[in-house]
C-alpha cells in the first residue's frame, strides 16, 4: 500500500461530488468506490491514492466499453456485461 492518502475532501474535489456521492457509490455492484484504508469517528477518512487512482481506471475502462457497445447492443446486452465487470465488495480493513 501507498503512503499516499487522500482525505473525503480532496475526493470531493477531485470527483467534483458530495462525500455521500462517495459513499453510494462505495455500494454499487459495478466497479465500487474502493472503501477507506483509515476510518476514523468524527474525522476524516483516509483513500489509499493507489486503490482510487485503479477504480478510476476501471470506471474509464467500463464507460468507453459501454460507449463502444451501446451503439449496436440492446438493454440485456449491455446488462450481461456489466454483470461480467463487477468488481467483488472489498472487506473492512483491519
Amino acid at each position: 500500500m501507498s503512503s499516499n492518502y487522500l482525505s473525503t475532501h480532496d475526493l470531493s474535489e477531485r470527483f467534483r461530488c458530495t462525500s455521500r456521492t462517495l459513499f453510494r457509490r462505495m455500494k454499487r455492484p459495478r466497479n465500487p468506490f474502493p472503501a477507506p484504508c483509515m476510518r476514523h469517528a468524527g474525522s476524516c477518512n483516509l483513500w489509499d491514492s493507489e486503490d482510487v487512482t485503479a477504480w478510476e481506471q476501471r470506471e474509464r475502462a467500463c464507460v468507453r466499453m459501454q460507449d463502444d457497445l451501446s451503439d449496436g447492443l440492446d438493454t440485456a446486452s449491455l446488462a450481461r456485461i456489466e454483470q461480467h465487470t463487477a468488481v467483488e465488495p472489498q472487506g473492512t480493513p483491519a
